[in-house]
């Protein structure tokens, strides 16, 4: 009976593991999961919210790709981009980012598009998005709030591809109630007042926008031309969250010179509603050689 017993118990070790010496091993077939076994990437000149004009000599086509990457700006961690942004090149000359939206942590390992948007706008229309397909890749979210990428060579049609990342830094308070404000309402459609040029204002953190004192949010509809006093019109190409949504990431449009509502990408914004009917919004500066400004309506809102 002893033995049988014994030879049970082999038999149970060997099925899942190795016996070496009296000992068991892990089975060697086991595979690691990519979310506690990756590359650490940080490399500034990723980010699509900098001016990648000052570093554009990278090329992701030259690197040695190898096994899974979690990405990182400046030791914040980030994500890889999943918008396109009219020229920016993050460090090369041809921005890729993710033709959709990262998975769940339910959705495990899930293949995505990668598109790609040339960034010299001087090179004809390099601001159309998905100019290039480059190569698709795995990605996968990981507890924790990260996620990791098989980065691989970028098909080397479109000229120094390089992999674009944001990083979206932690709220360390509400910035419903740590904001500031910003009462310019020329910023509104057809109000006449002072020139916008957003690019050139120094940017930092939250701000809640005002219309002669009273509430008033940024535009969700196309801004024409000039109408809000600047060359570019930002206006948000998404509807603007509710209160149970928390703080989002939204894309943010430009009108251009060809015709087009969207004719540029600017870099995301974060926003958030707040309780008391108002939304505050983590305004960067965009990220183009002619001045643009963030548009508002002229028309007060409510979503409670």
């Amino acid at each position: 009976m002893r033995f049988l017993i014994s030879l049970c118990v082999s038999l149970l070790l060997l099925i899942n593991g190795e016996i070496i010496n009296g000992q068991t091993t892990e089975p060697t077939t086991s595979i690691s999961d990519p979310c506690y076994d990756y590359n650490t990437l940080d490399e500034y000149w990723r980010d699509i919210r900098q001016n990648s004009y000052q570093y554009s000599g990278y090329d992701d086509t030259l690197v040695e790709w190898s096994g899974w990457y979690r990405l990182y700006l400046n030791g914040e961690s980030a994500q890889m981009s999943e918008w396109c942004v009219s020229d920016a090149g993050c460090g090369g000359e041809t921005g890729l980012s993710l033709n959709g939206s990262h998975p769940t942590l339910e959705d495990g390992v899930e293949t995505r598009e990668v598109v790609g948007t040339h960034a010299w706008w001087w090179w004809g229309y390099s601001h159309e998005c998905g100019a290039y397909n480059s190569t698709s890749i795995r990605v996968k979210a990981c507890p924790g709030d990260y996620y990791v990428y098989e980065f691989v060579k970028p098909i080397i049609s479109s000229p120094r591809p390089m992999y674009c990342a944001v990083a979206f830094q932690s709220i360390s308070s509400d910035p419903c109630y740590n904001y500031e404000s910003l009462d310019r309402p020329w910023r509104a459609n057809n109000e006449s007042g002072d020139y916008i040029c957003d690019n050139m204002f120094s940017w930092n953190g939250w701000y809640r926008l005002f219309y002669y004192g009273m509430d008033i949010r940024m535009s969700e509809t196309c801004v024409s031309s000039y109408s809000c006093n600047t060359d570019i019109n930002l206006w948000l190409s998404d509807p603007h969250p509710q209160i149970e949504d928390g703080v989002v990431i939204r894309e943010v449009c430009g009108d251009g010179y060809w015709g087009s509502c969207c004719d540029y990408k600017s870099r995301p914004i974060r926003v958030k509603a707040c309780p008391g009917n108002y939304y505050v919004y983590e305004l960067v500066n965009p990220l183009f050689w002619w001045c643009a400004g963030y548009c508002t309506g002229t028309v007060l809102f409510s979503f409670i």
